[in-house]
């Protein structure tokens, strides 16, 4: 008989997986039905009991997306183990030092062995995931999710994602930390293409679980979205009604008739990690998909669009409390939010694991505005904070505020970056719709009167075709990249 469920993650997975046929995961190396997958996790508790690894045992995964990863993270959250979620490619000793693990779990020509490591500080049973955000900083940052984090984010989305069957979502079923489990299905409440990195908050907490929750069929696009032409075989080929991704994809996709096809006919799936900036919101009012925006330190949600209603950089709504966070601007126009979402500490190098006050007010870092229209109700992106800057002289420069203004100002102005080179003058780099004939000086003139400063303020300017603007891949401006692009500027 299987072990009789006695805390969250066991109740739940129990629930979802014993003698279940759905989810369904399908990989390149496998399909695998939920009383599969409830085999190949009790397989992997089992080697962690082998290895006296339990509640808040530190271990590090650092594996591909397939099976194997599935039923590790699973069999890690059956054991509320403290797992630490990294890609593949990184260097899995220096991870491992770094977080202090009791264990290290790698792939090998496609084997996974899990290899003991010594871990010198105290285990930490209230951490269940340990995430780095991607960050603009070299090194990320790592946060501490507790379960409490998790299903707060998993019990607030799931409802609102369309992934539930009709028997679902007319309150059929077993209710399970507040989302409605149909215990037995004979067909996916949903087909989702995943796409995301499954170690990241986004691609774990928003598209995964509650996919997996719902009791989909997950359909793994193993290139991660970098081949267009196979995610769309795959989409046709498994009848996807559902596909969450980035900015930076949606572009990508909307640039053939196939790939507009394929978004419009979703019927559901967010869109975050970065703004949608304006030339991919026609397609996207055309869609069923919806902003999204969270940090790794919000489990990650705090506000939602609703389906088809897009504007640049929209960030939506926060969802109704109690499940959804609080959130304010503070008085420098910066997001902060608080609640049940909020990670409950940080892990440093320096400190190990160093827990944050409960209640606290948590800066997201992005300066943001309301809008007086009804009909996109929340919040804008504006820019990130430290976008901002000083000149040597101590003169602060509103960078943010200038570019958003220069970007409202003129229609042809798609996106736009202000910056310092030498510490003592600004320089302009605008990416336009199309690189009219107006000269550079005249640029300089409208852009310094826009931001009321004076005539030819910006010592510098490069025009570009936005269609040459450098973008991460998530799609927001790469202003790492950017800058370096800059410092070819001829004075």
């Amino acid at each position: 008989m299987p072990q009789q469920p006695h805390h969250i993650w066991q109740e739940r997975l129990y629930a979802r997986l014993f003698q279940q046929a759905y989810p369904l995961l399908v990989f390149d190396d496998g399909i695998l039905p939920a009383a599969s997958l409830w085999f190949s996790m009790r397989e992997w508790v089992n080697i962690f009991r082998q290895h006296n690894l339990s509640a808040g045992s530190r271990i590090l995964v650092a594996l591909p997306p397939s099976r194997s990863f599935v039923a590790v993270l699973l069999a890690g959250l059956w054991e509320r183990c403290s797992l630490a979620l990294c890609p593949p490619s990184v260097n899995p000793l220096e991870a491992a030092s770094l977080l202090d693990v009791s264990a290290i779990i790698t792939a090998n020509d496609a084997e996974c062995t899990l290899s003991p490591h010594s871990a010198a500080q105290a285990p930490t049973p209230d951490v269940r995931l340990l995430l780095a955000s991607s960050g603009t900083t070299s090194e990320p940052r790592w946060f501490a999710l507790s379960d409490t984090n998790i299903f707060t984010v998993l019990d607030s989305h799931l409802p609102e994602l369309g992934l539930q069957s009709s028997s679902q979502a007319h309150g059929e079923g077993v209710r399970v930390a507040g989302v409605l489990e149909n215990l037995v299905q004979n067909y996916p409440a949903a087909r989702v293409l995943s796409v995301l990195p499954l170690h990241h908050a986004f691609g774990l907490l928003i598209d995964f679980l509650p996919a997996f929750f719902a009791g989909a069929e997950l359909v793994r696009d193993t290139k991660g979205g970098r081949d267009t032409e196979a995610l769309l075989a795959l989409a046709e080929a498994h009848s996807i009604t559902h596909c969450s991704m980035v900015p930076l994809l949606v572009r990508r996709l909307a640039e053939s008739e196939r790939g507009r096809i394929f978004l419009c006919g979703l019927q559901g799936g967010v869109i975050g990690g970065a703004p949608v900036q304006e030339d991919i919101v026609p397609i996207l009012r055309q869609t069923k998909l919806r902003v999204g925006y969270g940090q790794t330190e919000a489990s990650p949600g705090i506000t939602l669009g609703a389906p088809g209603v897009w504007a640049a950089n929209y960030l939506g709504k926060t969802l109704p409390k109690p499940l959804g966070s609080d959130v304010r601007i503070n008085a420098d126009s910066v997001l902060e939010f608080r609640g049940a979402n909020a990670c409950i500490g940080a892990w440093t190098r320096a400190r190990g694991f160093e827990a944050l006050p409960p209640e606290r007010w948590h800066s997201t870092g992005d300066i943001v505005q309301t809008s007086n229209d009804a009909a996109l109700e929340g919040y804008f992106f504006v820019g990130r904070s430290d976008d901002n800057f000083k000149l040597a002289n101590g003169r602060f420069i509103p960078a943010v505020h200038w570019e958003a203004s220069i970007q409202a100002a003129f229609e042809e102005v798609r996106s736009c970056m202000i910056f310092t080179q030498n510490g003592e003058t600004c320089s302009l780099v605008l990416g336009l719709a199309h690189v009219s004939e107006q000269s550079k000086e005249a640029w300089k003139r409208d852009c310094s009167l826009c931001c009321g400063v004076p005539v030819d303020f910006f010592d510098r300017i490069l025009l570009l075709p936005f269609s040459d603007w450098l973008l991460t891949p998530k799609g927001s401006t790469d202003r790492r990249a950017m800058r370096l692009l800059a410092e070819k500027f001829v004075p």
